[in-house]
């Protein structure tokens, strides 16, 4: 891999707007995430930034601004705005997102200044490229390269290019500023902060979801690795129906992939911690809803020689349901800080530690069993 620099990061992070003639402009979505962890003062962070629907249409689009913090006695903070399009600027020449309350803009240093205030949260975050851009399609090249094609790969190659027609990641960034949480306002300065890029044409109740996330590694501390993350696409009611698989980098930038068919995902028991919901209108609504949540949840898999076991422990939730267009089918964002218990021996070398994690689980809400529980 390595088709891009840090310098391209502008152009290929950038928006992905569809043309004014898309006869499906309703169903247009795209959001960035923002995502990091201060092991110093134990805060962890997720702010996405979106809008959905017809750009052009202050009348049919919208955009939206969510944070998702943990503070460091653990307790969850979550927040979330609506931006009407008349009040937002977003452009296919840069990865700006700028409103009166929220902003993030893209500064000639090659960072990402966010900042914003959302009722009783507030940030200014500067978030700092330290590795270059990767696109779904290096990854997915870098894979077939090393990999014989079968069926769910095809498969979910397939439904992956239907739904979403741009992914970027930024693996690594430094981040340094402050957030003010209820009044208590701590300075931020990490090495481990990552960020998605997405987005694409379809209706939220057309799609099985997928589970992805991130490993914030600080490969400087013990025997942590340079990045670990995952993701796992559905293209039907069961795990069986999916295709993915985890990155490795260790060193030298040397990549590893496990691929799905050789990794097995368990989940078990119930997670009996705080859930935050966002829209609150559905707690408001359904006042019992308690979509399932594992307490715990295993991969656990194998490349030849290489082996690696990840036991993620959910510490903080915070739920998202989304309403289809077409049809009443529902779809609900498990956004998590998690515990990752790596365990891995990878080229004859071991790699284990306990490591903070995002891990952003997206199900149909409705009554298979392990996906969601019938509000």
């Amino acid at each position: 891999m390595g088709f891009f620099r840090i310098q391209d990061t502008r152009l290929v992070d950038s928006f992905t707007l569809p043309s004014i003639f898309e006869r499906r402009l309703a169903l247009y979505k795209e959001w960035h995430d923002f995502v990091f962890f201060d092991r110093e003062k134990g805060i962890f962070g997720l702010l996405n930034f979106a809008i959905y629907g017809n750009p052009y249409d202050v009348k049919r689009g919208y955009g939206g601004a969510l944070v998702f913090f943990v503070d460091s006695q653990g307790t969850a903070v979550t927040k979330m705005k609506l931006i009407s399009l008349d009040k937002l600027h977003v452009t296919s020449f840069s990865p700006d997102f700028l409103s009166d309350d929220v902003t993030v803009s893209y500064q000639k240093n090659h960072s990402f200044k966010t900042k914003g205030k959302l009722d009783s949260v507030s940030f200014d975050l500067d978030f700092q490229v330290v590795l270059p851009p990767t696109t779904s399609r290096e990854i997915v090249l870098d894979i077939l390269s090393k990999h014989r094609l079968n069926t769910g790969m095809i498969q979910a190659a397939a439904e992956m290019s239907r739904l979403w027609d741009c992914w970027v990641e930024l693996p690594r960034l430094n981040v340094s500023g402050e957030v003010a949480l209820n009044g208590v306002t701590d300075s931020i300065n990490t090495r481990t902060g990552y960020q998605d890029h997405e987005g694409g044409i379809f209706d939220w109740g057309s799609t099985w979801g997928w589970d992805t996330g991130v490993l914030l590694c600080d490969p400087s501390v013990g025997r942590e690795p340079g990045k670990v993350s995952f993701l796992f696409y559905r293209f039907g009611p069961t795990d069986n129906l999916s295709h993915g698989g985890i990155v490795m980098e260790i060193e030298n930038s040397k990549q590893k992939y496990f691929d799905s068919e050789r990794i097995n995902i368990s989940r078990t028991g119930n997670y009996s911690g705080d859930q935050k919901f966002c829209p609150g209108i559905t707690r408001l609504l359904y006042p019992d809803y308690r979509p399932y949540i594992p307490r715990r949840i295993t991969f656990s898999g194998f490349n030849n020689s290489d082996k690696v076991k990840i036991v993620f422990t959910p510490m903080a939730v915070c739920n998202i349901v989304l309403s289809g267009i077409y049809s009443n089918a529902e779809t609900i964002f498990h956004e998590m800080f998690c515990n990752a218990a790596l365990s891995c021996l990878v080229d004859g070398q071991i790699y284990d530690g306990n490591i903070p994690c995002w891990f952003e689980s997206v199900r149909p809400r409705g009554t298979v069993k392990k996906y969601a529980l019938k509000a």
